[in-house]
């Protein structure tokens, strides 16, 4: 857990208010190098002892996206999120377990504004037998 004096800070400098509920879903939200559901987030909030609704995490998670502090990464039917630094990046993608991680520099890429570039992180590519890398989930 992040002092939550930090998060403020964060979210105060995107222009957002801080909100309770805000800073708990950031605080949630930040160990994850992978993207997680909203779900996931509201799970990971009960079992802290927070009582909040899934409607609440939806609308802080909305407000995040919106404010460039958070990134959404379509899945297969559900939307996943990943904290993200708000300055211009990319962010490469595994295929195979969800790890993200995230490249600054050129943004011009043969004429495309590259944002997501999918393809197999260093570990899973070394992973002969098919399984997924130690701490890997399923994307």
């Amino acid at each position: 857990m992040v002092d939550m004096a930090y998060w403020r800070t964060m979210l105060d400098g995107a222009g957002v208010r801080a909100t309770r509920r805000r800073v708990l879903v950031l605080d949630v939200l930040a160990p994850h190098a992978r993207p997680v559901t909203v779900g996931r987030l509201h799970a990971e909030l009960r079992a802290r002892g927070e009582q909040i609704g899934l409607t609440t995490v939806y609308r802080a998670v909305s407000s995040l996206v919106d404010a460039g502090l958070v990134h959404v990464f379509g899945r297969t039917g559900e939307a996943a999120y990943r904290l993200c630094d708000p300055a211009r990046h990319h962010h490469l993608v595994c295929r195979v377990c969800g790890l993200v991680v995230e490249r600054f520099g050129e943004d011009d890429l043969d004429g495309f504004l590259a944002e997501e570039v999918y393809g197999v992180c260093p570990l899973c590519v070394g992973d002969q037998d098919g399984t997924f890398h130690a701490g890997a989930t399923a994307p």
